[in-house]
């Protein structure tokens, strides 16, 4: 019984946090959406950077384009949940050494400098 109980709990608690993160609505790749910490960010289709590994600022871009976009803050982490190629520069305007995260990966780069700004390819 105790184990029923459990598992309807998870269920619920995963259901709203799939209603929040629904709730929350797409950003455009241009005008990223900023999040406080612990607020329901990075849905399918979207790539998130965050400020740490993790934690920190969020900067979401529903299905980002290959225009450069220029980061509100130095980001070391980023979920890429979109079907494209991210590359990341230390740069704001998209130039420097590159680094390159696969569709739907993530990856933090604390050894490397953080990224500046992105394009989708």
């Amino acid at each position: 019984m105790v184990l029923r109980i459990k598992s309807v709990l998870t269920i619920g608690a995963s259901a709203v946090a799939l209603s929040m993160t629904l709730l929350a609505g797409p950003a455009s790749a241009d005008s990223p959406d900023t999040r406080k910490p612990g607020e329901p960010v990075c849905v399918n289709g979207s790539a998130c950077f965050y400020e740490t590994p993790w934690e920190g600022r969020t900067s979401w871009h529903a299905d980002p384009g290959s225009n450069c976009v220029t980061l509100p803050f130095p980001a070391y982490g980023v979920f890429n949940l979109t079907d494209k190629r991210l590359d990341m520069y230390p740069n704001a305007d998209c130039t420097g050494s590159v680094l390159s995260e696969p569709a739907n990966d993530f990856h933090t780069w604390q050894s490397w400098a953080p990224r500046l700004s992105f394009r989708a390819v």
